[in-house]
């Protein structure tokens, strides 16, 4: 069966598609999949969990996002909409490095990096990290910006800030982790570009990040 959104057309498993449709318009009965071969229930399987792993992703960043849009943003509303118990709810947030409790913690806010190579710092003058902690990780090949030439970068960030004053925006579920150090910074949409380019999910990442 064919799916069109836009200019985008897939194929994919007729009992994908009828899941999909069946998900979309909130029906809570189930419909065992069409297909008997064996075959083509692994293809269907595999379809099935590649979506559901891209789907946690985009749920997570959105929830970390909202969770991130304003100083007094409402996790009860998010845990029912996001169909979580409170604890399963900080679990999820923490991990992309949001605090569990919002009135108490702040986030570690990577602010400005320094490529190793070179020792260029980015988006900061020497002072204004002369006080900060820092750690290094390496430059994800994959991502490494076109204008660095650096194999690893030195992250500086200011400990702690108040979500609200973090201003996190859609960089909000990107976190850089230092596992050494039990580190885990949140980084600002300028970091964010300089890093990245355009906001990418990366479905990679395991759950409790």
């Amino acid at each position: 069966m064919r799916i069109s959104i836009g200019d985008e057309h897939v194929d994919v498993p007729d009992d994908l598609a009828r899941a999909l449709l069946a998900g979309l318009r909130g029906e809570r009965l189930v419909e065992p999949p069409q297909a008997t071969e064996f075959d083509d229930l692994v293809v269907l399987v595999a379809c099935l969990s590649r979506l559901t792993q891209h789907l946690t992703v985009v749920k997570e960043v959105a929830m970390s996002r909202a969770d991130a849009a304003g100083a007094y943003s409402n996790r009860r509303a998010l845990a029912i909409a996001a169909a979580m118990s409170a604890s399963q709810l900080g679990r999820v947030l923490q991990g992309h490095g949001l605090p569990k409790d919002r009135r108490a913690d702040g986030v570690d806010l990577v602010v400005a990096y320094r490529t190793t190579d070179d020792g260029v710092l980015h988006l900061a003058d020497e002072n204004d990290v002369e006080d900060l902690p820092s750690f290094t990780l390496p430059f994800d090949p994959a991502t490494d910006p076109a204008h660095d030439t650096g194999r690893e970068a030195t992250f500086y960030y200011r400990p702690q800030v108040p979500i609200a004053e973090a201003a996190l925006g859609r960089a909000a579920g990107y976190t850089l982790r230092d596992a050494d150090r039990n580190v885990i910074g949140c980084v600002t949409e300028d970091v964010f570009d300089a890093l990245f380019g355009d906001p990418r999910l990366d479905p990679t990442r395991p759950n409790g990040r």
